[in-house]
């Protein structure tokens, strides 16, 4: 009984010792595929962290031209506004239709009469604007 004891203690040592380095090494390949995956979304983070970069550069460039845009729009309204304020002036609405006129072909008299103008405004009228 003592040798079958002297041989079944080594043996299940040997087993007990192939059964821990098959462990071992079984976890080694985790932590190495672990690792691995570990890289792989480092990089694919550092990716994510350039494209938001690149977004936000050019959002601020397009801020920055919607701002421009708008600042034109509103002085192209003001100046519309000044345009409207203009033309709603009854006495630029008669040199409107003076001018008209002189394309038309009317002569000074007729001008004079129609648009109530000084003879001078008239006869300048059609010599600026006459064909």
């Amino acid at each position: 009984m003592n040798e079958l004891f002297l041989w079944i203690v080594p043996a299940v040592l040997l087993l007990a010792i192939v059964g821990l380095w098959l462990a071992i090494n079984k976890r080694q390949r985790q932590i190495s595929a672990l690792k691995l995956l570990f890289h792989e979304q480092q990089r694919q983070i550092s990716s994510v962290k350039a494209q938001i970069h690149e977004l936000r550069t050019g959002t601020l460039g397009v801020g920055s031209r919607v701002q421009d845009v708008e600042g034109k729009l509103a002085q192209a309204m003001e100046r519309q506004e000044q345009l409207s304020q203009v033309n709603s002036d009854p006495q630029s609405k008669l040199y409107g239709h003076a001018m008209k006129m002189v394309e038309l072909g009317a002569s000074v008299d007729d001008i004079i009469r129609e648009c109530e103008l000084p003879r001078g405004e008239a006869e300048l009228l059609v010599s600026l604007h006459g064909k």
